[in-house]
């Protein structure tokens, strides 16, 4: 006997609200009633580019592969030299891996994250030189097999590093088409136009090229495997769009003519559709992902580091931001900070030290209780209502400490050595104080307290001053500061010895104050490269083995501020510091992580 949802179908819920956003049983096509507002409703899937964490190394006419959240971005061309630099991306931000064997742009591409194949290019010295080398990635590193058959530029590539296709190019322009199985390159049927610097996306069996140049097309081709067949043409002739997909769903992102080109295509297996344009018109990026789910990056003009990614999804992404909070009363650097981003503190600083202390409610700053003893550079552990300030410089080098109460501050016990500009981490009853400087040099020395007293713990392998930290006293992250060139160099300590992780992604010091978190999903932010004075707005994120970039960068650029230690990875704050005109400044800024929300829309049936 048939059930009445059989017959009838499913019943259209009536609401007097929108269904909750990008709930769990969030469905596109999800249908609903709202009865406050008299319509019928739904999700509906949107074309939409956000905005992603820049590239390490700003280049153009790379080659790019991958996913959305596994993607791999090589080679490209930098200023004045081509670029051997491996970075890879991991749908938040972007790390650096092994270089190519020969540096090189305007390379084929294609593969995995884990398993790539760069194929064939150009270098600038001697002008116009092409390469012929193929080079196959572990994941780790690359390694030079079978050269291709032409060697040129403009190639393109796709499918795996067990089976490619690799086709047109320049000099001289041709429509060349080769195929790898794994172990050498054969020729095969060419491209009905010859071309270079051209679309792609497909397998080695199923492929598509469009556009490209000599001059700027608009035709569209595709690979069966063994001939490629003319389609239909897209909406304007360009070359070097970024490029993901396969070859009966594709995006075509960017381009040139002209060089800011921001209109996107998409192809369906039939025929192309102007979409969502880019925020940023460019060309000669690098692509990966799929016609829901891509990311493009880099490109000229100005071989930029800019990524975006792509999503024809019901939910849409706000990428993580740094935003201005409320003011502090008095300007400084090298102050001691803790606590969270809705309730922090700013203890002493710099210039002249201070005894001034401020606390956040995640709005306004209010003076409370000095400290007893005038200093800067020392690290603050713990919250509010239950702090520890250790070390710093009076007139020299201290190795006092306080402890606050949410009222007033005590004199504690000293550390078994003066000690300023270090690292901090834990709490009041349980801190950690690492590195740093005492009056001659710098020093690799961590001390831990137990709420009473200071003993001596383990040494860090690479003595610094200006390094940030963050995390607990058994489980802590030290990074960056300086050596006393900007260091790059991370530490994490287990409550008996540092072992040495995977470094920045850039170098820094004035450091102090710049990190929060945990030792697993760490923030560093800020800081200088040196000389003194120069500052950076950049973010970096840790995830427990790799550093990666943010896509939140500082509304202010700034050094030697301080941070709200115990704050998360998705929710921190730093205030104060020194700007890059040498200056003091009273500016608070504050971190909000990734969010996402699905879009209702009304149906109308008109």
């Amino acid at each position: 006997m048939a059930t009445y949802r059989e017959i009838k179908g499913l019943k259209v819920p009536v609401l007097d609200s929108d269904l909750p956003s990008a709930s769990a049983s969030t469905q596109q096509g999800q249908i609903w009633y709202n009865s406050a507002t008299g319509k019928l409703r739904a999700f509906v899937a949107f074309d939409t580019w956000a905005t992603g964490a820049p590239m390490i190394t700003g280049r153009a006419n790379l080659a790019g592969c991958g996913t959305q959240t596994a993607g791999l971005g090589f080679g490209g061309y930098k200023t004045g030299a081509s670029a051997v630099e491996t970075e890879e991306y991991n749908g938040s931000g972007w790390s650096e891996s092994g270089d190519l064997n020969t540096a090189r742009y305007k390379l084929g591409g294609c593969g995995t994250q884990t398993a790539g194949l760069a194929v064939s290019g150009r270098v600038p010295s001697p002008a116009g030189t092409t390469v012929e080398a193929t080079e196959t990635y572990d994941g780790s590193a690359w390694t030079e097999i079978a050269d291709v058959n032409t060697d040129r530029f403009g190639i393109r590539a796709v499918g795996t590093t067990g089976a490619a296709l690799a086709f047109a190019g320049h000099p001289p322009t041709t429509g060349k088409t080769e195929l790898w199985n794994g172990t050498a390159w054969t020729e095969v049927a060419d491209l009905g136009t010859a071309r270079y610097n051209v679309g792609f996306a497909g397998i080695s069996t199923a492929a598509l090229a469009w556009g490209g140049v000599d001059p700027a097309k608009n035709v569209s081709e595709t690979w069966d495997g063994t001939s490629w067949t003319e389609g239909n043409n897209l909406n304007e002739s360009k070359h070097g769009s970024g490029c993901f997909g396969i070859s009966t769903a594709a995006i075509s992102a960017g381009g040139s003519p002209p060089d800011s080109n921001a209109n996107v295509e998409n192809y369906d297996g039939s025929s192309w559709t102007e979409i969502t344009n880019l925020g940023t018109g460019r060309y000669a990026s690098g692509g990966a992902g799929t016609s829901s789910a891509g990311v493009i990056s880099g490109g000229n003009p100005g071989m930029v580091t800019t990524t975006e990614e792509f999503n024809k999804a019901i939910v849409t992404y706000t990428p993580a931001a740094w935003a201005t909070g409320g003011a502090l009363n008095t300007g400084r650097r090298n102050a001691g900070g803790l606590g969270t981003q809705s309730a922090a503190m700013v203890i002493g600083g710099y210039p002249a030290p201070k005894v001034i202390v401020e606390e956040y409610d995640g709005s306004a700053w209010t003076e409370v209780a000095d400290i007893n003893v005038q200093r800067y550079g020392g690290a603050g552990h713990g919250t509010n209502e239950a702090a520890l300030l250790s070390g710093g410089v009076t007139t020299a080098t201290v190795n006092s400490s306080e402890e606050f109460d949410g009222s007033s501050w005590t004199e504690g016990n000293n550390m078994p050595a003066v000690k300023a500009n270090h690292m901090s981490a834990g709490t009041q009853t349980s801190a950690l104080a690492g590195l740093g400087e005492n009056a001659t040099a710098n020093i690799a020395t961590a001390f831990e307290y137990d709420g009473t007293n200071w003993a001596d713990g383990g040494t860090a392998n690479t003595a610094r001053s200006q390094c940030a930290g963050c995390g607990t006293q058994t489980a802590a992250i030290a990074f960056g500061g300086s050596v006393p060139a900007a260091s790059n160099t991370s530490e994490e300590y287990d409550g008996t010895s540092w072992a040495e992780g995977n470094n920045l992604n850039t170098a820094l010091k004035s450091l102090v104050g710049s990190g929060f978190g945990t030792q697993d999903a760490a923030v560093r932010t800020g800081g200088s490269p040196g000389p003194a004075g120069n500052s950076v707005a950049t973010t970096e994120i840790y995830d427990g083995t790799s550093w990666y970039t943010s896509s939140a960068t500082l509304g202010t650029a700034c050094y030697s501020h301080a941070d709200a230690g115990s704050s998360t990875s998705t929710a921190g704050l730093i205030a104060a510091g020194g700007n890059t005109s040498g200056s003091v400044i009273t500016t608070t800024q504050e971190l909000a992580g990734v969010t996402t929300a699905a879009e209702a829309a009304d149906i109308d049936f008109d």
